[in-house]
């Protein structure tokens, strides 16, 4: 992993590294001062004049951790002054350890390592004529010591940052399948209370207008004078508007209280409504056997598992197609959504803990389970992925009228 030199600052146990270095490196200057010791006093007053240049370099690029021009100009300099140094005091060969872990921080990649290789050669060549075992072995362990904590320190770094990535995910994911928990629970408490709005209040108000109907065509058919009937006649007339007011307000809390696609357009259009706000692939919606109504939760199911399928395929399957077929059988309504994306292993993401990934999966078959049918995907890596879910109908539902919700007491049966 290439970090930066700004996000190699701010890793964990970074900040003590660098003291470490820092102790280091003054030890390292202490030593090399100790070196001028007895030599020549010209000789030993550049010594300190370059010994504390590459100190001022060092300081400075220790310091400007937020400028990458100014580090990598003082490493450039830090370098130029430990080339002058070695001829001059051997013992400054001990500071390529510094400069070892400073290239490594500078420059945290494939260069880093490559400046060290350069740096290690020059140290072992400055020892060219009296050279050893010692004198090769010694900066070329040294390098590989240096080349392992850092290489080390990005995994640690790495799988700290990996880890830290899967924990906000899990985050997200647990608050998305909280939320989306919620909103099926809403979704399924307002579809029982329209359907309990439609089987007892609506049902009950219809049968008001139809009872007091009949109650006025049999008061038209008795002998009683117009003068009479007139009375029990306007309180009827009056009884029954105010059904119809009441009706018609049931009606408006069943249509608000369904799924805002289904309460406008039939199950294909509401499809085709779902499909227009789809980013990504062509979706092509069609049509098999007789178009038929069936009972609202049947339908906000199918329409509920269709846009999980395609949001699904919007956002994961990096599709350009997609087909919805919507068939109608005698026994049963199936769904079919089929797009030429990626795909992925059904198995291997029915394996995964709750929560880490296609929980949409889960929901729609949970959905799909609860009207009676079942869900089954097909996919494989490369090969796209084909969800199909089929709702057994009795046939008491199939003769529900069309539009029946939008048609409650709008018919009255004469009797």
């Amino acid at each position: 992993m290439a970090v930066g030199t700004i996000e190699y600052e701010t890793q964990p146990g970074a900040a003590s590294f660098r003291r470490a270095m820092n102790v280091l490196t003054v030890v390292l200057l202490i030593a090399c001062l100790g070196g001028l010791v007895g030599i020549d006093r010209h000789v030993a007053v550049i010594g300190v004049l370059l010994l504390a240049s590459f100190a001022a370099a060092y300081g400075n690029c220790v310091v400007r951790t937020d400028e990458r021009i100014q580090q990598l100009a003082s490493v450039a300099v830090l370098t130029l002054v430990w080339i002058v140094l070695l001829p001059m005091l051997p013992v400054s060969v001990y500071l390529v350890f510094s400069i070892f872990f400073l290239y490594l921080r500078v420059l945290p990649d494939l260069r880093g390592i490559v400046a060290v290789i350069g740096a290690t050669a020059v140290a072992i060549l400055s020892q060219w004529g009296h050279i050893t075992i010692g004198a090769v072995m010694g900066p070329l362990v040294s390098a590989l010591v240096c080349i392992g904590i850092h290489l080390t320190l990005l995994a640690l770094w790495k799988a700290g940052h990996e880890r830290e990535l899967l924990i906000k995910e899990l985050i997200a994911t647990r608050q998305q399948l909280a939320e989306t928990e919620r909103a099926a629970g809403v979704a399924a408490e307002r579809q029982r209370i329209a359907h309990e709005i439609h089987d007892t209040l609506a049902q009950g108000l219809s049968s008001i207008q139809m009872l007091l109907r009949v109650a006025e065509q049999e008061i038209n058919s008795t002998p009683l004078s117009e003068e009479e009937k007139r009375m029990p006649l306007q309180r009827m007339e009056l009884a029954r508007n105010t059904a119809a007011d009441n009706l018609q307000e049931a009606r408006a809390m069943i249509a608000a209280l369904q799924p805002a696609a289904l309460s406008k357009t039939s199950l294909e259009g509401a499809f085709h409504r779902v499909a227009e706000h789809i980013v990504g692939p062509e979706v092509t919606i069609e049509v098999e056997g007789a178009e038929r109504q069936l009972p609202m939760r049947t339908e906000a199911a199918l329409l509920r598992i269709g846009q999980g399928a395609l949001g699904n395929v919007s956002k994961h399957a990096g599709a350009t197609r997609c087909h919805v077929t919507l068939t109608y059988a005698e026994d049963e309504v199936r769904l079919d959504v089929v797009d030429n994306g990626r795909g992925f292993d059904p198995a291997a993401v029915a394996q995964r803990p709750a929560g880490l990934g296609h929980i949409g999966i889960d929901a729609m078959r949970q959905r799909a389970q609860e009207q009676g049918g079942a869900l089954v995907v097909e996919s494989a890596p490369g090969e796209g992925t084909a969800l199909s879910v089929s709702i057994p109908i009795s046939e008491e539902e199939t003769d529900a009228p069309k539009d029946s919700y939008e048609r409650i007491g709008e018919t009255q049966t004469e009797v």
